[in-house]
């Protein structure tokens, strides 16, 4: 622990984090059931142990300083480490009063959530839900600063402070109207880039599966159509003549199995795509945290 740490005030800590999270002194002050002046007076006490301003007021809130940044990653380790002396080794989710926050395509939400929920409903009520989507390049800094719990995507956190562990196999694969005549049993390469298709909008930051596999090879498509989320694909295909790549789970599910759409293998050799459950290496020995992930990965088949 640096010498600025071990002389801080241990009370000023959860200060500086919900300053750092919220970038706003009364939303910080209502976090930390605290008054604003208090809240002020603590800002004042940090700003003087570390001879820097931390936060700058400006017309959008708080905006941390550089030495606030790089301050962040050992405040926010070590009062994790403060909050898990505090707990108990065990979890007991039948009485836990406690709130998580996960980010997810919104197709996992789709296929994951109503499922899970009821099953908290019934086992773990006092458990509470916030499903984020996973819009935003900032979603990994989001789980450092603790603003969300876990991360569940396609594509995992390449940086040495997150462990990603694999939830499931998912094959890709085309769908297509079982009206569209333009399609046969089988698709070639060639085709499938000439085929007008549905995909992603260009400001998801990772595009959808199909996207992170095609973009190394190149490979042209014909996009006609872009949209917000994965899980319109099945609605748009089965009413037009696009074609659409999505995980196979996605459609043997209650909610498109019944569409009038076809699965065809895709023609290119792809590996399979991997969703992946995120978290950052802080979380790991969390007792609440550790319940959470073996009940995703415990449940998830069945989901």
């Amino acid at each position: 622990m640096s010498t600025h740490l071990r002389s801080l005030d241990l009370n000023l800590l959860p200060v500086f984090e919900a300053l750092m999270i919220e970038r706003n002194l009364t939303r910080a002050a209502v976090k930390l059931h605290m008054s604003q002046p208090a809240v002020s007076a603590a800002l004042k006490r940090l700003r003087a142990t570390y001879e820097d301003e931390l936060f700058i007021r400006t017309a959008k809130g708080l905006r941390p300083t550089e030495r606030a940044l790089v301050l962040h990653p050992s405040i926010h380790q070590a009062l994790n480490t403060v909050r898990s002396g505090f707990q108990q080794m065990s979890f007991d989710y039948r009485k836990a009063e406690q709130e998580f926050s996960i980010v997810m395509p919104d197709v996992v939400e789709t296929l994951m959530i109503p499922g899970f929920c009821k099953w908290l409903r019934e086992f773990a009520p006092g458990i509470r839900l916030t499903v984020l989507p996973d819009e935003s390049e900032m979603t990994a800094r989001m789980v450092s600063n603790g603003e969300v719990d876990l991360i569940i995507d396609y594509l995992p956190v390449n940086s040495p402070s997150y462990v990603n562990q694999p939830i499931a196999e998912e094959e890709l694969v085309i769908i297509v109207s079982k009206h569209n005549k333009n399609v046969g049993e089988t698709i070639s390469e060639k085709k499938f880039q000439s085929l007008p298709q549905v995909s992603l909008l260009r400001g998801n930051p990772m595009g959808s599966p199909m996207e992170r596999l095609a973009r190394p090879r190149k490979l042209q498509r014909n996009i006609c159509l872009r949209v917000p989320h994965l899980s319109s694909f099945p609605y748009v295909v089965c009413t037009t003549d696009l074609i659409g790549v999505v995980p196979a789970r996605m459609m043997i599910s209650s909610y498109y199995k019944e569409l009038p759409i076809r699965m065809l293998k895709l023609p290119m050799a792809f590996p399979k795509v991997v969703l992946q459950l995120t978290w950052h290496k802080s979380q790991t020995t969390n007792p609440a945290h550790r319940w959470l992930r073996e009940k995703i990965l415990e449940l998830y088949p069945s989901l």
